[in-house]
Formats: structure tokens, C-alpha cells, sequence
């Protein structure tokens, strides 16, 4: 077989575990085709490329490229051809398995069949004894679910005479709860019945008591609005004489006010007054003839007077009337 070489580890591992009839011929193969990577390695690492002048090396480098996948290719299909074969024949292997299990299923559901069938033959007694107990007991329970809930398995397998005595305690004292609880709701009953009469006493006498708050609350309100009623009268009367009060000072103090500005304003005329006739005097004197009539008529003046009357204004006209003719006399001399 020539010269071999170590394989890869990770197929080494594999191809150890082959059964011994395929053992040689998975060895041969894989010798063959790595031995040819390694002779392949060997003349590529030889190629050495000097320059970009070195075109025989770079050829030589091409050729060693294209043999190179040529050869791989060819492995390929070799390796293809060893996979087809083993799955075909994983194949069969899983049908014929398949079958095999399916038929020992088969197998134990047919004899299971015939044991069941044969068993329940053989057990004919023992079912038909099983069958009347179970009549037995379907109608003990009928007869103790009148009086209790009790599993069946507290008297399923009594003697006659102990289930009838049993059913006996069972039915006593069903009859004396019955009796008691009879006798309890009775009594609930008479207690309700008292508690809605008191019930009803009390409601009566609360709409009672509630009806005369309400009447009394009305009293209390009626009489707070009559005195809010008599308190706001007073003190609105209080207001108005209060304000008519006020009225009435400041009217007063008005009155006297006026009369006293009257007196002060009809003072300081008069002084006024003495002050100009002095001064008019003064002038007179000193001045011709007419500037001393003519002086002395404007020294007349009437006083200022608050009577309003149709009078005091004719006499006011009258007055001014007279000071002009008795202008138009003094430029006469």
C-alpha cells in the first residue's frame, strides 16, 4: 500500500470506530487521498515566485492550481460516492428496524387481547360475586344518603345485621337533628318575629320623635326669621332717623355757615365801604369840582342782599340808572 501517513486526528478518532469488514476499505481510501494532498502541498511549497519576471514559476504555480482542484474534485466524488452508499444502506437498516418494532407492538397488543380475554373467563365467579356486592352497596348507599353523607367505604363491607343497626343510629339521629333544627328555626322564627315588632315599636316612636324636631325646628326657625325680621325693621328705623338726624345737623350747620359768611361778607363790605367813602373823601377834596362829583357819585353803592325778588332787581336797575344821569349832570357844569 506504500507509504502511510498520519491521518488528521479528528478522523483518526472516527475512522477507528469502523467495523472491521470496512475498516481496510475506508484506510485505503483515506490513505489514497491524503497521501495526494501531501505530494500536492509538496510540490506548491517547491514553487518559489522571485519576481514579477518569474513567469515560469507563476505558471508552473497555475498548473499547480488547476491539478490541484482537478484533484479535488475527483476526491469529492469518490467521497460522495462512499457517503450514497452508507446512507442507502442507513436506510434499509432503519426500514428493517422499523419493522421489527412495529411488528413486536403488534405482537403484544394481540396477546394482550387473548390474556384479557381469557381473564375475564377464568374471573367469571369472582365478577359475578364482585357485581352483587356492588348491588349490595349501590343500595346501602341509597338507603344511608337519606340520613348522611358518609363514604362508602365505612359500611361497604358490613354484615347485614351491623349495616341494618347501623342504618338504625343513622336514621336516630337524623330524626333528632331533624327535631332540634325544627325546634331552633321555631324559635328563630317567634325571635324574628319579636325583633320586627320592636323593630317596628322603635320606628314608630323615632317618626315621632322625628316629627316633633322637625315641628320644633320649624318653630325655631319661624321665630329666628320674625326677630331677623324685627331687628332689621329697628335697625333700618334707627338708619333712617339716624340719617335724617345728620340731615337735619348738616342743614343746620349749613344755615350757619351761610349766615355766617353773610355776616363776614356783609363786614368786610362795610369796612370796605368806609375804607372806599374815606378814600373817595380824600380824593374829593383834593380833586376839581366835577372829579369831586364825579368821586362822590361813585362812592354810592348799595349793599348786597340774599333776598331774591322780582323788587330787588328794579331797584338795583333803578339805582344805576340814577348814577348815570347824575354822571350825565355833573359834565353839564
Amino acid at each position: 500500500m506504500g507509504t502511510l501517513i498520519v491521518l488528521p486526528e479528528e478522523l483518526s478518532e472516527l475512522a477507528i470506530k469502523v467495523s472491521g469488514n470496512k475498516k481496510l476499505e475506508v484506510q485505503t481510501v483515506l490513505q489514497q487521498t491524503f497521501i495526494g494532498t501531501n505530494d500536492w502541498e509538496k510540490q506548491v511549497d517547491s514553487i518559489e515566485v522571485k519576481d514579477i519576471n518569474d513567469k515560469m514559476s507563476i505558471e508552473l504555480a497555475e498548473t499547480a492550481r488547476k491539478n490541484a482542484k482537478t484533484a479535488r474534485l475527483n476526491a469529492e466524488k469518490i467521497f460522495d460516492a462512499k457517503r450514497e452508499q452508507v446512507q442507502q444502506m442507513k436506510s434499509e437498516f432503519d426500514t428493517e428496524d422499523k419493522l421489527w418494532l412495529k411488528a413486536k407492538q403488534v405482537m403484544q397488543l394481540k396477546f394482550k387481547a387473548i390474556e384479557e380475554k381469557a381473564e375475564w373467563k377464568a374471573n367469571f365467579v369472582k365478577r359475578h360475586e364482585a357485581e352483587q356486592k356492588e348491588l349490595v352497596t349501590q343500595n346501602r348507599i341509597l338507603q344511608v344518603a337519606k340520613y348522611a353523607q358518609i363514604n362508602r367505604i365505612e359500611f361497604e363491607n358490613m354484615s347485614n345485621e351491623s349495616f341494618e343497626s347501623f342504618l338504625s343510629g343513622l336514621k336516630t339521629t337524623y330524626e333528632n337533628r331533624i327535631a332540634a333544627e325544627q325546634k331552633v328555626e321555631i324559635e328563630r322564627i317567634a325571635k324574628e318575629k319579636a325583633d320586627a315588632e320592636q323593630r317596628e315599636q322603635q320606628r314608630l316612636e323615632n317618626e315621632k320623635l322625628k316629627f316633633e324636631a322637625e315641628k320644633r325646628e320649624k318653630e325655631i326657625a319661624l321665630e329666628r326669621k320674625a326677630n331677623e325680621e324685627r331687628l332689621a325693621k329697628e335697625q333700618a328705623e334707627n338708619k333712617a332717623k339716624l340719617d335724617a338726624q345728620r340731615k337735619e345737623n348738616e342743614k343746620i350747620a349749613a344755615e350757619l355757615k351761610a349766615k355766617k359768611d353773610t355776616e363776614i361778607k356783609a363786614e368786610n363790605e362795610k369796612k370796605q365801604a368806609e375804607l372806599q367813602s374815606k378814600q373817595n373823601a380824600e380824593n374829593l377834596a383834593k380833586a376839581p369840582i366835577k372829579e369831586k362829583l364825579n368821586l362822590w357819585v361813585d362812592s354810592f353803592s348799595l349793599q348786597n342782599t340774599d333776598i331774591q325778588n322780582e323788587k330787588t332787581l328794579l331797584i338795583t336797575q333803578k339805582f344805576e340808572s340814577f348814577k348815570l344821569w347824575a354822571k350825565k349832570e355833573i359834565e353839564t357844569i
